[in-house]
């Protein structure tokens, strides 16, 4: 029954599949759906993608992380399989593997196979994780967290030897592949959650020899996450992210308030309380179904006579650890972290919420393997503990009363707390009440009541995270999408327009359209505010608008264009405002052009590879309407070139007198360098693996003789 549970939970994730059509709750189709868009063209193309013009008029978006473009399933996914179903696959592979980490995690700790199953469902299907199906990386990299911390129960545990080697090198595998599904976050999220189990697990008699492996295991990883990795670490070098302050990375802190969800998940309008962030319930969910509120009472009952107490008493230790860490600045612990490199980097303290959550899903595991013990020796729980389980639902009714008396109240508004309507709020009562005394009825005998449990915890939890991915995002094909877009009706591939405030035109992408800004995870760092007039003509927009009306316009800078003068500014902002742009550069320094503006016909217009002929009397400037970057490489006729800055913020070369042709080419150091680190770590680590599985047979047979013996 509990193995027809999880199943059911993953069913509703098929559905778009076989329809043909795809979630579109914000970022999907807002960031994933465009980025893999991009990629999949590329990949038809038989090339990498690394950088597209069709962002923020020049994009390093392998650097960004948010497609995981590197990874092996990707790179599968989307050159063989239509764009479609690859990225319906990519969203249900991360939950399915998520669901068979937690499934093993808990059983190598010693829950049943049902329980383990029920812990697996809770976990991978938990309020936190389908909210946040908007967040496909999110998801893909949490995926990995129960399969490392499962490698490095094996390295910390008694398994000993060459055993201990290859676990190590798996750990190692583990990790290469959760960099390179491209989000740090969840990499620091998983590591607490290492840090804490293998603190957990240690023994004093260890010795030194499983810490060696579990570095040796992360530096591997992160080798062969170097593709990844390098990248990664530049383009958050070169981004707005780099820049900010403490307060911002201690924004999207969980209110503490928020706990109220564990019995009253429907008391706030949004289901959750977050000042000024009321619309986005996906990063403060602290619910994670009625059966794990109810287990917590349980396990309290339960206590003396319950399996796997140690384990238990770990996990209640971890989900307080976990909440304080969601709350942020609220917490006490997060703000004594949020100074750490990476750390200081990433936003939404909040999302430590999915290890509570991982931890709930464990102390339900464990309620239910309990329950299930119960019901098969024919043991019964005195009828009179058993009220205690009532205690939740006790909490529930007064929330509700407060929820009734404080809603439309001066107070709440002062508060900045939208409350739901009191009939709204009732319906938290019910799936508690009802998972409640269904696990009562089965600890008073009645063994029809234990599948009835895990069909009551399915249709909660399934309710509550499929109705937010269902009805704020609606099913739309990709042609559907694509004709939502707030484009000129006449707009050509490869034709600029500028963002649209409040419009749908990330769209546009679908259609072939490029972006002067655009939304994305991260954004570029620029001298230039992208936004004016001046710097949009300088991206090369074609048309300008307000997403329902478009001119075009009259005099658009072509994507490449001679110039034969330029000034030198150390205030190019300013400076820019009293300019032709047409005829003249701003630049760091003093450049020696002449003659009048010449030709450039451009060639080649690929994502990260440009050709022009260019054609002067002069030794003159070329600039493209493509944002600069380091990684930029150039050739004229075949001999190296170096790309200037102009503007500050795009992409010039110096060209002598006469005809050329001159190439452009992204290829940055970081990601040539990644990429060669990758292949010899991903090498080493498979020789290493090789190597103790090899040796494990030829142990055991040693240890198999008799002391003394000589061998034949």
């Amino acid at each position: 029954m509990a193995g027809a549970g999880g199943l059911l939970l993953a069913a509703p994730l098929c559905y778009p599949l076989i329809t043909g059509r795809l979630f579109t709750r914000d970022d999907l189709a807002a960031l994933h759906l465009p980025f893999r868009y991009l990629y999949a063209q590329s990949l038809d193309a038989g090339e990498f993608l690394l950088w597209t013009p069709a962002y923020h008029a020049g994009y390093f978006l392998h650097g960004a992380g948010e497609a995981g473009m590197a990874h092996p399933l990707h790179l599968a996914l989307y050159a063989w399989l239509p764009l479609g179903i690859a990225f319906n696959l990519e969203i249900i592979s991360s939950y399915l593997m998520l669901f068979a980490g937690m499934y093993l995690l808990w059983r190598a700790l010693g829950v049943s196979g049902e329980g383990s199953i029920v812990g697996g469902m809770l976990s991978a299907f938990s309020g936190f994780t389908v909210f946040n199906i908007t967040h496909v990386n999110h998801i893909a990299t949490l995926a990995h967290a129960p399969w490392l911390v499962r490698a490095c129960h094996r390295i910390v545990g008694p398994s000993g030897g060459q055993q201990q080697v290859a676990w190590s090198a798996l750990a190692a595998l583990i990790t290469g592949s959760q960099l390179l599904t491209g989000h740090p976050q969840y990499m620091w999220i998983t590591l607490i959650a290492v840090i804490a189990f293998c603190a957990w697990q240690w023994r004093p008699p260890a010795g030194i020899t499983p810490l060696l492996l579990l570095a040796g295991a992360a530096l591997l990883g992160a080798l062969i996450g170097a593709v990844q990795l390098l990248p990664s670490i530049e383009f958050f070098g070169d981004s707005a992210r780099a820049a900010w302050s403490r307060e911002d990375a201690l924004s999207f802190s969980l209110p503490p308030l928020n706990i109220i969800q564990l019995w009253t998940p429907f008391a706030f309008e949004y289901r959750v309380f977050a000042p000024g962030a009321d619309q986005m319930p996906h990063e403060f969910l602290v619910y994670n179904g009625a059966f794990c509120t109810a287990a917590l009472m349980w396990i309290a009952i339960r206590w003396r006579q319950l399996p796997h107490r140690r384990l238990a008493a770990a996990l209640m230790v971890f989900a307080v650890m976990a909440l304080l860490l969601a709350f942020g600045r609220y917490g006490g612990i997060y703000p004594l972290l949020v100074d750490l490199p990476v750390v200081s980097g990433l936003r939404g303290s909040s999302r430590h919420i999915v290890l509570f959550q991982f931890a709930l899903a464990g102390l339900a595991a464990i309620a239910f393997d309990d329950l299930v013990g119960l019901t098969r020796t024919r043991a019964r729980v005195n009828g009179r503990r058993l009220f205690w389980l009532l205690v939740p639902v006790l909490l529930a009714i007064v929330t509700v009363a407060a929820v009734a008396a404080l809603s439309g109240s001066a107070w709440a508004a002062g508060q900045r707390m939208r409350l739901a309507s009191a009939d709204r709020a009732i319906l938290s009562i019910v799936p508690l009440l009802l998972i409640s005394a269904t696990m009562a009825l089965a600890a008073r005998g009645q063994r029809w009541a234990v599948p009835l449990v895990v069909l009551l915890a399915v249709a909660d939890l399934g309710t509550w995270g499929y109705s937010y991915a269902f009805r704020w995002g609606p099913l739309r094909s990709i042609d559907e999408l694509a004709q939502q877009a707030q484009v000129p009706s006449d707009a050509a591939p490869g034709d600029v327009i500028p963002s649209v405030p409040g419009g749908r035109e990330h769209l546009a992408i679908l259609r072939g359209l490029r972006l002067t800004t655009g939304y994305t995870g991260l954004y570029p760092r620029s001298t230039l505010n992208f936004g004016t007039a001046a710097v949009e003509r300088l991206a090369g927009i074609v048309w300008r608008g307000d997403g329902d009306r478009w001119t075009r316009v009259t005099d658009p800078l072509p994507r490449a264009r001679m110039i034969a003068r330029a000034e030198v500014s150390d205030r190019i902002a300013d400076d820019l405002a009293r300019l032709d742009v047409a005829r003249t550069a701003l630049v760091a320094a003093p450049l020696q052009l002449s003659g009048e503006p010449g030709s450039a016909t451009v060639r080649v217009d690929r994502p990260g590879h440009l050709e022009v002929d260019t054609s002067a009397a002069g030794r003159q400037l070329v600039v493209f309407t493509e944002r600069f970057h380091r990684g930029w490489h150039a050739t004229i006729d075949g001999e190296a070139a170096q790309p200037i800055a102009v503007y500050a913020d795009f992409l010039g070369l110096v060209v002598d007198a006469g005809t050329h042709r001159v190439t452009i080419e992204f290829a940055p150091l970081s990601f040539t360098r990644g990429s060669q680190i990758s292949v010899m770590a991903l090498a080493l680590t498979a020789l290493i693996g090789l190597a103790a599985l090899t040796g494990m047979p030829g142990q055991r047979r040693n240890d198999s003789k008799a002391p003394g013996r000589l061998p034949a």
